[in-house]
């Protein structure tokens, strides 16, 4: 004979067990996205593969030459 809270306790056992499921399944989506976005930013610091992974890096000019320096504009003398 069925226990008035049967069905109640099958629904409850259901949606932790998706519920659980679900949550493995972003934890590890959100891993594989974090581990993606460090890759890219690492990729991006390369100045080999940066050219590559965004067009910026194309569009640009040349680079400054490491002796140009800016004027200082608070140091009036």
């Amino acid at each position: 004979m069925k226990q008035p809270g049967d069905e109640v306790r099958r629904y409850e056992a259901l949606f932790i067990k998706f519920s659980t499921q679900v949550e493995r399944k972003l934890k590890t989506l959100l891993l594989c996205l974090l581990l993606l976005l460090i890759v890219f930013q690492i990729l991006l610091h390369n100045r080999f593969t940066a050219p590559y992974m965004s067009a910026v890096f194309r569009l640009e000019g040349t680079p400054l030459p490491a002796s140009f320096q800016l004027p200082n504009m608070l140091n009036k003398e």
